[in-house]
């Protein structure tokens, strides 16, 4: 860039300068020799030499002025700019990924499963699988061969008995393993997974692959996509994309379908994929009467409840008769039930100001239990 282009006002007023100087130069060396140009031009002569010295006084003023005012400032963009400078364009910003929830640390994982009440069995698989996924990464840093594993997992058994907990450990434990990146859990069903439609499935279904890529997919009441299947539903469909993301993400997505063992074995059968991709399997059983009454104790204990004595013999004969319909949820039910003890709570003291607010009477147990049955 030239000097005109970069200060075309300076540049046009520095020639107008140049150029009255030179008018009066030549106006004054005209005048000696004005007997030869003519009278009428000896005339003119004053007034031109007036009029340059006026023009360059005049632009001398105006560049003096614009030179104290807007001297050439370097914008943040590194253009020179002469003048009032405009609003300079914003700095590009850099895009910043919102951060996605990662994986629990795998020691905290494994005491957290550890402090559950109950699952003896399922606490005994998950120590061996992981201690063998230590040695193999040992093994793996050593050198030394290691055997190809399947962690793709089936889980049997009733709802509420902790299986959802149980895959965010196994998430933790293979992400600190290196098995998998993250080791985060992506939770859906049939509701997540199958649309009303055809052609939108497959769709529906990746989105939810390429959201637990790099982690565990957990499928609730994954029978729910071939139970009872007509040529109108696309649960089949489902499965075959799960199936083909799998294979193709092999080493970046562990898959757990979960359900009642009875259900889940049709849905192993239902297609010739599945029972050699899911060959692990765990079986989680029900809670027993005792462990019922003592995960109802800690739940309330973490609501800062004190329940009263004796509160174990009001809710057995409940605990056991319930525990055999179709829809109890095992620990879900009895979190269920602690809500309701607390509303009694909240109605018995309503009206009394200085209530010692975590003190549950055996009235409150009660009619829980009523509303328990009644809801049943």
């Amino acid at each position: 860039m030239n000097l005109l282009e970069r200060y075309p006002m300076a540049a046009t007023f520095g020639l107008i300068v140049v150029a009255g100087v030179a008018v009066a130069i030549v106006t004054a060396n005209m005048s000696s020799i004005g007997g030869a140009i003519g009278g009428s031009l000896t005339l003119m002569l004053p007034w031109l030499a007036g009029i340059s010295a006026v023009i360059a006084i005049v632009a001398l003023g105006y560049i003096g002025v614009r030179i104290a005012m807007n001297w050439p400032k370097r914008l943040q963009s590194g253009v020179l700019q002469v003048g009032t400078p405009q609003a300079a364009a914003p700095l590009p910003q850099l895009h910043v990924p919102e951060a996605k929830p990662q994986s629990r640390p795998a020691d905290r994982a494994i005491a957290d499963l550890d402090a559950m009440v109950g699952l003896a069995s399922v606490k005994t698989e998950i120590n061996r699988l992981s201690a063998r996924l230590q040695v193999e990464r040992r093994r793996r840093e050593q050198g030394l061969p290691v055997t190809p594993m399947s962690l793709h997992m089936v889980f049997m058994g009733p709802p509420g008995v902790g299986k959802t907990v149980v895959a965010r450990t196994l998430g933790s434990i293979y992400a600190a393993v290196g098995v998998l990146r993250r080791g985060h859990v992506v939770e859906t069903d049939r509701e997540g997974l199958v649309a009303g439609y055809i052609g939108q499935t497959a769709s529906k279904t990746l989105e939810r692959c390429k959201e637990a890529l790099n982690g565990i997919l957990f499928i609730d009441e994954a029978y729910s996509l071939v139970t009872g299947a007509g040529s109108g539903d696309f649960g089949q469909e489902a499965v075959s994309t799960v199936l083909k993301f799998m294979e193709d993400n092999r080493d970046r997505i562990v898959v757990i379908v979960a359900g009642y063992p009875d259900k889940m074995r049709h849905f192993l059968e239902s297609n010739p994929g599945l029972a050699s991709r899911f060959n692990r399997r765990i079986d989680f059983p029900a809670y027993d009467e005792d462990e019922l009454i003592e995960i109802f104790a800690r739940t309330a204990a973490q609501e800062q409840l004190t329940l009263p004595s004796g509160f174990e013999a009001r809710i057995r004969p409940w605990v056991a008769s319930a525990r055999g319909r179709e829809d109890w949820g095992n620990a879900r039910s009895m979190r269920t039930f602690v809500e309701r003890v607390r509303e009694a709570q909240a109605e018995r003291l309503a009206t009394h100001i200085d209530a010692d607010l975590s003190e549950v009477a055996i009235a409150d147990i009660d009619q829980a239990v009523e509303t328990m049955e009644i809801s049943a």
